[in-house]
């Protein structure tokens, strides 16, 4: 089952309340806090995602069951990546737009 859980926007400045993810170099706010599901994303240079897709443009994400399962059949773009105990990763390009499905176990 497929559930909407925000949208993510790139920046190059920092913004309030984000934190930062170590394994990805990425500095990011959390969606469940802004009312209208917005994710702010921010690379370092020497992000693993910096020359990505995922570092140019704008997603939208959903929270899946069974990421594998979800993405069979995908043009994967990066991932799957295990962000944090518990939660797995992987960004797809259908018709152009960047899609994210989010695993948390």
């Amino acid at each position: 089952m497929k559930k909407f859980h925000h949208i993510g926007l790139v920046t190059e400045k920092p913004v309030a309340g984000e934190r930062y993810f170590e394994s990805l170099k990425v500095w990011g706010t959390d969606p469940c806090v802004d009312p209208n599901h917005v994710e702010w994303v921010r690379f370092a240079p020497d992000s693993p995602l910096a020359g990505t897709p995922v570092a140019k443009m704008p997603h939208v994400s959903w929270a899946v069951d069974d990421l594998d399962r979800e993405l069979e059949g995908k043009q994967v773009a990066v991932g799957p990546i295990d962000v944090a105990p518990g939660l797995r990763i992987a960004y797809f390009l259908q018709d152009g737009a960047l899609i994210e499905y989010l695993e948390t176990k």
